[in-house]
């Protein structure tokens, strides 16, 4: 007995000696995760799972250590542990990584199911959000047009080159390429070499030659990326870790965090006078920059407090002053999962990049239209099953730049140049008569734009009634009106594709006389309507019925109606006759005064008790419910 009971001390030591070790071993890990060293992290993490100890937080966080890194395989592979051995631990955020990895990895059934889960364990909590996207819709066609992509041969290989940014005639950029110096720096987040920004010329055919480090004093020894240049040239918003005035921060938990800074020139010299942005803090990140057309605006991405999700798109008012106060662009555009990397063009529509929206896996490209209040994915082939992010466009020339890391390493970014296709379109409109379905050859047709102003008018032609307006703006509302005589005016509002498209609207013209039927009947649609006891008002239930009266004669304009009115037994003749004059007055009265229609086209008089419809005559003993028919007014047809 003392033997078992010292065999299971010796057994019980060494079980807790293993756990003590592995839980060490998982909260160094854990220091590194929250630090952001995500390779670090990685290595710990496996070391621990690897030597049998597990739990959900080993587990989320190995997911989360890849899923950070883009490394989406193996972010699936440890998700799916996670919900397989820890169901009832799995966080709804968990739940929305592991269906962004599965789409990356372009498992989109498994990725919905996931999604399910998210949404029901979210909105249990209380912040539930809509992904409804449809992976078809994305892939199949392109709202946003057609584009013809070619990756940059200026690409370092097995470095990551992104961010792509106009300055002026060339093109700055990101990039861990070795810059042959003898001391490289290696950042733990990813076992890459620290980022700086460097600069070249664009060709013709937009690729880029010349490639150099960006000179100045905006490149250091830490992080720098995401750039934007304001419109006069002479400021330059760009990324950097927490270092200002050669002073490294952190939080407090020692990690370093992002911040913006700008930079200033005179003439075409090198920049200089790096500053820090007063919205920055030392707590959380504040990065991407991205000044609107009119230098304005300042766009960016923070995971500051009020953010939805992991990081948010957010803006700040650039003023003669300063900065104004920083607005969370809400959300409409924000998502629980990583809103980033924006960018506005000419016309004021605001690119970015998120994993929020479902899409084709990974980040995705999507657009704002704030005009039109929407967000469209752009799908393929700017898109894929893994990151596509920091996408630039320049109006004047449809052409542009975006990041992704589809055909290398995830941590081996590389940069695209773009063409968007020409859009060409074609607006069609068809007029026809809405009951034969017959063309309407020489109805007048007129296309108006959002304003109301008439862009161009014309006659539908034979022989289908067509009027074709040529090459209308891709993208733009649009309001066609149709007209002929002896037929109502109708349009209808119709949205000109992205893409180059061949549009086809119908318009359906309505008779504005139409013959009535020879079997029309009156009785099968119009019930009578119903008085109260010696009254002569209409009831509600009576305003229904001649409300159905009032639509036939409108749909019917040579429609005469009979009006009879009656009343039951009760109460002596003249008196009787003299009520259901009344009813007769009110009932024609409330016709013409509620529906508008012509006196002239109603006729009518009372019958008093001389038309009972059943057998309570004077001296009968009848029910209430039998009087009650008695007492109505019916309608017959006296001519069409």
């Amino acid at each position: 007995m003392f033997k078992k009971l010292q065999l299971s001390i010796v057994v019980l030591v060494c079980f807790s000696t293993f756990v003590y070790a592995q839980e060490r071993d998982l909260s160094k890990g854990t220091k590194k995760f929250n630090q952001y060293a995500f390779v670090d992290s990685q290595k710990i993490f496996l070391r621990v799972a690897e030597a049998g100890y597990e739990s959900a937080d080993l587990f989320g966080k190995l997911a989360d250590s890849y899923y950070y890194n883009a490394d989406y395989d193996d972010a699936a592979k440890w998700y799916a542990k996670l919900v397989e051995k820890y169901p009832q631990e799995v966080t709804p955020n968990q739940y929305f990584r592991y269906a962004q990895t599965l789409r990356a990895t372009e498992d989109y059934d498994a990725s919905d199911a996931m999604i399910k889960k998210y949404e029901e364990l979210a909105q249990a909590e209380g912040d539930g959000y809509d992904n409804a996207v449809s992976i078809n819709e994305i892939k199949s066609g392109n709202a946003f047009g057609t584009f013809e992509i070619e990756r940059l041969s200026a690409n370092s290989v097995g470095y990551s080159d992104f961010a792509p940014a106009y300055f002026g005639e060339k093109l700055l950029f990101s990039s861990t390429r070795d810059t042959g110096t003898l001391t490289t720096r290696i950042h733990s987040w990813n076992n890459q070499p620290f980022l700086d920004l460097y600069i070249g010329d664009i060709t013709d055919q937009g690729q880029v030659n010349g490639v150099s480090k960006f000179k100045g004093s905006v490149n250091t020894e830490f992080h720098e990326s995401t750039a934007s240049l304001s419109p006069d040239g002479n400021t330059l918003y760009f990324t950097r870790n927490n270092f200002t005035n050669e002073v490294y921060r952190a939080d407090k938990k020692n990690t370093n965090k992002l911040k913006l800074y700008k930079a200033t020139r005179t003439g075409d010299g090198p920049f200089g006078d790096v500053q820090e942005l007063p919205f920055n803090s030392d707590s959380f990140s504040t990065a991407h920059p991205a000044v609107s057309a009119d230098g304005k605006t300042l766009y960016f991405s923070s995971d500051r407090e009020g953010t939805y999700g992991e990081s948010d798109l957010w803006k700040v008012e650039i003023t003669e002053n300063g900065y104004g106060t920083v607005e969370n662009l809400g959300a409409d555009i924000n998502t629980p999962g990583r809103d980033t990397f924006p960018f506005v063009d000419a016309d004021g529509k605001l690119y970015f990049s998120t994993d929020g929206r479902g899409g084709l896996g990974g980040l995705d490209v999507y657009v704002y239209d704030s005009e039109k209040n929407s967000i469209t994915n752009l799908g393929e082939p700017v898109n894929s099953p893994k990151d596509d992010f920091t996408f630039i466009y320049d109006t004047e020339s449809s052409t542009g730049y975006f990041a992704s890391n589809r055909s290398n390493d995830p941590l081996d970014d590389d940069i695209y140049t773009f063409t968007r296709a020409a859009c060409e379109s074609t607006l069609i409109v068809q007029v026809i008569d809405k009951n034969t379905r017959e063309p309407l050859n020489g109805a007048q047709v007129g296309i108006r734009n959002i304003d109301n102003e008439l862009i161009i008018a014309g006659v539908a032609e034979a022989p289908d009634a067509k009027f074709n307006y040529e090459n209308p703006d891709c993208g733009a509302d649009y309001f066609a009106r149709a007209e002929m005589e002896g037929y109502a005016t109708a349009e209808k509002n119709v949205t000109i594709p992205e893409k180059s498209s061949e549009v086809v609207l119908v318009i359906e013209l309505e008779p504005s006389i139409i013959d009535i039927p020879p079997d029309f009947d009156l009785a099968k649609l119009i019930n009578p309507i119903y008085f109260d006891f010696d009254k002569s008002y209409i009831r509600p239930d009576a305003a229904v019925e001649l409300a159905k009266i009032i639509e036939i004669m409108k749909e019917y304009p040579q429609l005469r109606i009979d009006v009879r009115s009656h009343t039951d037994s009760r109460g002596n003749d003249a008196y009787n006759m003299a009520l259901s004059e009344r009813r007769n007055k009110s009932t024609i009265d409330y016709i013409v005064e509620k529906g508008g229609i012509s006196r002239d086209r109603l006729t009518g008089r009372g019958y008093g008790e001389s038309q009972l419809l059943n057998e309570c005559s004077n001296g009968v003993s009848c029910t209430e419910e039998q009087h009650q028919l008695n007492r109505r007014s019916e309608f017959l047809v006296q001519d069409y």
